[in-house]
This record gives structure tokens, sequence and C-alpha cells, in this order.
């Protein structure tokens, strides 16, 4: 059997204005789509198997900038291109570049989960074959029907009905869906993701994505995770652990596990989290990691401890709101009280990343109990962040993400802006894509307020941001006088508590403990301040250009306008 197929993965780009988001920002790709691709590598027939990340790409442009695909095809010709279907806002250049591919001659396959929900959106958009949920099993069977025994490929679509799982256009154009396909129950049977298959990388990954686990046991309504993947799975902890030793060999030390929720298996989370731990101990190795999880962590001492153990620096967490109204709207299973204290804790070990959704959309019997305005909303919020001790945030709109009950909802209320007014392009969080004013806000107010808690929070007020750009004098500060100042109030106030603490210690377990920790405890911590700090501002800083790209991108967009359309259209 002849090594004659080509495939192409192609990570589409990001629109101009998303490209200013934090996740833009991070070169980091999706694991999804190479996960798949990894399930070919070694497959009789695949001759050239390679991906593109139009985020991270040094190759040949076009005379758009953008990247020359039909260079890459002259180049090596594909026989099959897979596109990462995934992010909403870019959905229009993976069309784009779909059509590019078919009319190449090339057979287009998706998955993702925009796709996932609304298949023949991109079915009529250049796509042949859309892939529902997993597709690592999914691609080795359409691999074996859509080529033939004497090497040629070809769209058999008489024999697409038998494969469960995909959507497809058949012989007359009618929309065929094949029903639901069994979710894996080992991800230890398929082959270990590879992201060496990207090429022509611009520059080196940020962070290395680990996918361990899939699927959540939540059920928030703004989420797409439990809809197309069901109840959390996970590979063992030998799989996480060889993936982790294969990127620090290549001179990684930064790993960002992917999990929706890290510790939704405490047991299991542990247990990597000291395989880990053993493994930098013994092999000497740095490594730092960043994990998604809920604040419901932080009642659980051994998995914290075992964190730090591993190297675990941040928890990215999904607070969403500062309101138990909206929490309980949103079905997160969770009280702000709760939500203060777990982070009062974990702030004591790791740094928090707080991810929020501003004025979350009422249902009716919310909208019937509670009127709160935009002023009440920012206020709760600056409180929240404040008591929660967050070191950074990131403060977006609702996004009513296809799949999800969210869009469900505003669909059947007729809350929905048509994609002619907010296109799949403003659907990343700067922009508002669902009409407010049932909610009693106005949708100007509503589309600035989260920029507005964003920029108060990185380039804080007016005099501020004049006559301390750039945050130059907290620099200045912190590197003459301001260190010696911090070091030892720091120092002072670990050293007064440690002492509290080892009198108590003494007087219920009636023995006197080494002296030694009564100084360098407080030492040890007081420098994981002072870091803190300087940490925190370069964040501060950077995060503020950030900010400052945004509203310009805002500003010189047609967007205002769809705004101002939308408040008179209900007046």
């Amino acid at each position: 059997m002849k090594k004659e197929l080509n495939i192409i993965g192609i990570i589409p780009q990001y629109p101009r204005h998303s490209q200013n988001n934090i996740y833009a920002k991070i070169k980091m790709p999706p694991v999804g789509i190479l996960s798949v691709m990894s399930q070919l590598t070694n497959h009789p027939r695949c001759k050239d198997i390679y991906a593109i990340d139009e985020n991270n790409y040094s190759g040949p442009p076009d005379n758009q900038g953008m990247p020359d695909h039909s260079f890459l095809q002259a180049r090596q010709p594909a026989h099959l291109a897979l596109f990462y279907g995934g992010m909403s806002n870019s959905i229009p250049r993976m069309f784009s570049v779909s059509r590019q591919y078919h009319d190449l001659g090339a057979i287009t396959i998706a998955g993702g989960s925009h796709v996932d929900a609304l298949p023949q959106e991109a079915l009529q958009s250049g796509i042949d074959i859309v892939v529902h949920g997993e597709g690592e099993e999914t691609i080795i069977e359409l691999l074996a029907l859509l080529t033939s025994n004497s090497g040629n490929v070809y769209l058999n679509r008489a024999g697409l009905a038998g494969v469960s799982g995909i959507s497809f256009l058949d012989e007359s154009g009618a929309y065929v869906k094949t029903g639901k396909r069994q979710p894996i129950c080992d991800l230890d049977e398929i082959a270990d993701t590879d992201l060496t298959l990207v090429k022509f990388l611009k520059k080196r990954w940020s962070a290395i994505p680990i996918n361990r686990g899939r699927g959540c046991n939540f059920n928030c309504e703004f989420c797409v995770v439990n809809r197309q993947y069901g109840r959390y799975k996970a590979a063992s902890v030998e799989t996480a652990l060889r993936q982790v030793i294969k990127y620090t060999d290549m001179g990684y030390k930064n790993f960002f596990f992917t999990d929706d929720n890290f510790a939704q298996n405490p047991t299991e989370a542990i247990a990597l989290c000291n395989t880990i731990s053993d493994y930098k101990r013994n092999f000497r190795k740095k490594i730092k990691i960043i994990v998604q999880v809920r604040t419901e962590v932080a009642e659980n001492d051994a998995l914290i401890e075992a964190m730090r153990r591993a190297g675990v620096i941040m928890l990215a967490i999904g607070y969403e709101s500062p309101m138990n109204e909206e929490l309980q709207a949103m079905r997160k299973g969770v009280t702000v009280e709760k939500l203060i204290a777990r982070s009062q804790k974990l702030s004591k070990y790791f740094y928090l990343h707080g991810m929020f959704i501003f004025a979350y959309p009422k249902n009716n019997q919310a909208r019937e109990n509670a009127r709160f305005t935009i002023k009440k909303w920012a206020e709760s919020f600056k409180t929240f962040i404040k008591k929660a001790k967050i070191d950074t945030i990131q403060l977006l709109n609702a996004v009513p993400l296809p799949g999800s009950e969210l869009r469900a909802r505003l669909a059947s209320e007729g809350r929905l802006l048509p994609l002619s007014m907010a296109g799949w392009d403003k659907y990343d969080g700067l922009f508002l894509c669902y009409d407010p004013k049932p909610d009693g806000l106005d949708p100007d107010d509503l589309q600035i307020m989260p920029k507005l808690l964003m920029k108060k929070k990185y380039l804080g007020g007016f005099i501020s941001r004049k006559l301390n750009y750039g945050n130059w004098l907290n620099w200045v500060y912190l590197a003459t006088i301001g260190f010696p100042i911090q070091f030892a109030l720091f120092y002072s106030r670990w050293f007064a508590r440690n002492f509290l603490e080892r009198q108590r210690a003494k007087k219920a377990l009636r023995q006197n403990l080494p002296v030694r920790n009564l100084f360098t405890v407080p030492l040890a911590n007081a420098w994981k301040d002072i870091r803190r700090r300087w940490r925190n501002l370069f964040v501060k800083t950077y995060a503020g250009a950030i900010i400052k790209r945004w509203f310009k991108e805002y500003y010189g967009s047609e967007y205002i306008n769809t705004l101002r359309r939308l408040r008179v259209s209900g007046d």
C-alpha cells in the first residue's frame, strides 16, 4: 500500500479585533484538531501530514498578508483539508479558506463546537463533511472510506451514510446527519497529541496545552462543553506525564491543562500532581503549570498541596458573576459568599485569574424579581474582585455560543442580533451580540462597561493614566525605595503571624517547634509577596496596553452605529 495521501490541518486566524484578546496573545494551539491529526501520523496511506496555525504563522503570505494557501497547496497538494471550527469568531475566516481548498480539489472536513451546533451552515460554506463530537475514531473511518485501493481520493457521498457522527450533503444536495456516535470510552487507546505537526511557526509556544480530560459534570447554561462531550472522563496519569516529559525534553517549562475543571476528579488530580512532582525532583526539571478549576478546590487541602509541589502557579477560575441572582440563573451551583471565602484561601497559594460575564442576560423570572442598573453591576464587580483577592481579571459580555442553552433561550425570546448586525466575528466577548433592552439596559452602556472596568483595573483613573503612563512611577518606586519598605512591611507581618501561630501550637502540642521556622518561614513568605507585586505590575502594564488597543479598535469600527440602531429600534 503506497503512502500517497497528503493532509493539511488549518487553525483559522482570529479577526483583527480578537487578536488583542488574551487568548490570541498567548501562543498556544487548540488541542482538538491536532489530536485528530495525530491518529493519522502512522497511517499506511498518509504520506505527508501537517498543520498550519494562522495565528502563529511565519510562512509565505498572500497579497493581503494572510497565509498563502495557494502556495501551500502548490508546494504539497493536500487531498484532505481538516479545519478547526471551535471558535465562532474565526468561522468567517474558516469558511473563506475552506472554499479555497474546495476549489483546489481537496475534500474539506471540519469539527469543533461551532460547526457541531450549526453543521448545515458549514456544509453550505465550503465544508464537505462535519464531524460531531470527538473525531479521533471518526477520521480513521473517513480515511478508509474516502480512499480507494488504487490510491485515488474521492468524496464517496453514498458511503458516508455508514459513518456515524457526521453530517454531509448527499448527491441530491439534501442534508444528512448520521446520528450520534458513541463516545470514546478509553482515552488511553488513542495516540498522544503531537504539537510538532504544526509547521511554519512564527514563535515558540507560550505554553504547552495538555488535554487530559474531556467533558464536564456541571451544566452551566452558557457553556457547550457538557453538551458536546458529556460527563467528564480523562486519560491516565501515565499518559499525561508522557506529554509533560516529551515537551520538557524539548525545552518547554510552561504547561496549561486545558481540562475545563482540572480537579473534576480530585483523587486522580492528586495522583497526577504527585507524579509530576516526583518527575521534577528526580530529573531536576523546572515546570510551571496553569490549570482551570472551580473554587471547590479550596476545600481539598491535599489537592492544594499536591498542586503546589507539581508546579501549579496559577488557577484560572470562572467566577462569572458577583451576584447570587446571576449565579443561580447560570446554574453555577455556588454562592458569592462561598466564592469569596474560597478565593481568599486559594490566593495564599496561587495566582488567581478571574473570568467574568458582565450583566448576564436574565430570564423572565429573574427579570420580574430584580432590576439591576449598570452602576450597581459595576460596583458589585469592584467589591467582589477586591474581596476575593483576584490578581488578574477577564471581564466580557455574555456570548450566546451556538449549541448553548443560553443561545436557545435568547433565540426563543427574539433577543439574538441577526448576523447582519453582529456577525460571527463579533462572538469573542468584546461585542454585544444580543438585545439587552428587555433587561432594562442600554446597549451602548452594556457594550462599554466591561471594558471600562478592565480599563480601571489595569490603567487606573484619569490622573493615573496621565501622570503614571505605563506605570513608570510604580516601576521606579519598586526598583528603589519601594523594595526595602515593602520587604520590611511584609516580613514584619509574616513574622508576627508566624510567632502567634507558633505560640498557639506550642500550647496545643506542648512542645517547642524549631526556632528557625520563626525566621525562615516569614522570610520566604515576604519574598513571595514581593514577587507577586512585581509580577502583577508587569501583567497590569501589559494588559493596559491591550485594553488601549481594544478601545481604539472599537471606536474605529462601525459597531457603534450598530448599537445605536439597536437602541432606537425598540423606542
